[in-house]
């Protein structure tokens, strides 16, 4: 509650600053965009036509709200990048992942969130997870600009045909498996810092505990703070030579073909019998496999292998560990480009679409998971009355399970996203998996990541790149280390 008044002190205190990046009072943004009598939004591709019809009713019941409401699908893992090029021929309410907030709002391309009515809904209908990821820093005041209204983490698909529900609990299972078929056990569709958390994320079962920390406390209203990281742990070298074992296993982990991941899992190639993916991926593993072999369920566990664990002394042999998940929310930001005399009916629009009511009917007919505290038993109820199928329940309650064995991403400034995503630390832990060596920016050169001393100066390279951007001239004289 402290935080929701301090929010709307500071609005009502400098909501004049706004006028800059497009808040005009008047009938035009700061680009001289006149008001067209036309609301545009940007939604997910899969999402559009329901959220028109929404939209429809909406200024059906609603004459008095004044605007047409034009609805277009888009692929969202591109719009922030569309927006930031040329934020004036973007939407003016548009739909990313939370991961995108902090880049937006610091490049002007955004506007805060300002209405009271709905700052207050949105605190009162998020877990403090989401709460935690959709603030940024204006002219050093701190303000809500993301409205989440879709949850999404990463599970397994896996072929019902070939790898029992028993053996899709453990990646030890999977290989079995895969020994049977004469194939590899699971992939990913990608190598990137996103669809590799399964393995950095991963929490020992018995405790939910992880020693790795990203951008922890981080706070850009305090001088740009990164907060704190560490990827140093004797956890998380354990998971990773784990996972170099199991990745040089025959029948292990396979990195996806030039022909995608699809191709891979696809029951006429058998490439691979699982694969880790997001919900967007669930109409593509479907086809893949077919409905009735499409199993869902959690990311796997594993059991740390004593020479995972030679060398270090906070891990032992038989631990078990479930790999982790990046458990996001994607959510509506409003243009700061957008002309000035639309914004409170923007709002007021968002406080509709992403409403409890919206967001269950938006899984009914997209499946599209919802963001807010408590849908878990929404999304039972719709099973139990027939309302959705099997594998449609299992893909939405796997995803609210998954939550807790993840964090969302915690970007909060688009620094953040850019130091974690595009300063080579996903090419380093590739090279770990792979035992290859990687040189990356500046002086450092990985020429070994077989030994445990080669493991440890890959994480710290890792950490390092997380917290500057750029590669240590040196690696210190004993690891782990502070980087």
């Amino acid at each position: 509650m402290k935080k929701l008044f301090a929010i709307l002190l500071a609005v009502l205190m400098t909501a004049t600053m706004f006028v800059g990046c497009g808040g005009s009072s008047g009938n035009e943004g700061e680009t001289g965009e006149k008001d067209d009598g036309v609301i545009r939004i940007w939604v997910g591709e899969e999402s559009a036509d329901f959220y028109q019809k929404k939209c429809d009713e909406y200024t059906a019941a609603h004459p008095e709200f004044g605007y047409k409401i034009e609805v277009k699908g888009m692929d969202t893992g591109s719009v922030a990048g569309t927006i930031t090029q040329d934020p004036t021929a973007a939407a003016d309410i548009f739909t990313v992942a939370h991961d995108n907030i902090g880049k937006l709002a610091a490049t002007q391309c955004a506007k805060p969130i300002t209405d009271e009515t709905l700052i207050a809904q949105v605190l009162a209908d998020n877990p403090e997870s989401f709460q935690k990821v959709i603030y940024s820093n204006t002219n050093g005041q701190t303000y809500l600009y993301g409205v989440p209204y879709i949850s999404q983490a990463l599970l397994l698909y896996y072929n019902k045909s070939m790898v029992t529900e028993e053996q899709a609990k453990s990646f030890e299972g999977l290989r079995e498996a895969a020994q049977a078929a004469g194939t590899k056990a699971i992939t990913v569709t990608g190598d990137d810092g996103f669809n590799m958390s399964f393995a950095l994320l991963a929490r020992k079962v018995s405790d939910h505990s992880t020693t790795v920390k990203i951008y922890e406390g981080a706070d850009p209203a305090a001088g740009g703070s990164k907060g704190e990281c560490n990827c140093q742990g004797d956890d998380t070298v354990a998971v990773y030579r784990w996972l170099q074992t199991y990745a040089a296993d025959p029948n292990g982990f396979k990195w996806p073909s030039s022909d995608g991941w699809d191709a891979d899992l696809d029951k006429n190639n058998l490439g691979a019998l699982a694969v880790i993916g997001g919900a967007w991926h669930y109409n593509t593993a479907k086809a893949a496999l077919g409905e009735t072999n499409l199993g869902i369920t959690l990311i796997p566990t594993f059991e740390l292998t004593p020479e995972s664990v030679e060398g270090l002394s906070s891990v032992s042999a038989g631990d078990v560990f479930r790999g982790g998940s990046f458990a996001d929310c994607k959510c509506f930001m409003i243009n700061a480009y957008s002309a000035g005399s639309k914004y409170a009916k923007e709002q007021e629009l968002l406080m509709y679409l992403s409403g409890k009511e919206v967001q269950n009917a938006s899984y009914l007919e997209c499946m599209n998971v919802p963001a807010y505290v408590g849908a878990a038993d929404f999304i039972k109820q719709c099973f139990e009355e027939g309302k959705v199928t099997e594998s449609q329940y299992n893909l939405a309650a796997t995803q609210v399970s998954m939550a807790e064995w993840g964090i969302p991403q915690p970007f909060v400034t688009g620094t953040l996203n850019t130091y974690y995503y595009s300063k080579n630390a996903p090419a380093v832990l590739r090279a770990i998996i792979d035992q290859t060596a990687y040189p990356t920016t500046g002086d450092i050169l990985v020429q070994d990541t077989t030994s445990l001393e080669g493991v440890r100066k890959a994480l710290y390279l890792v950490e390092y790149l997380w917290m500057h951007g750029v590669a240590p001239k040196e690696f210190p004289a004993s690891l782990p280390d502070k980087a």
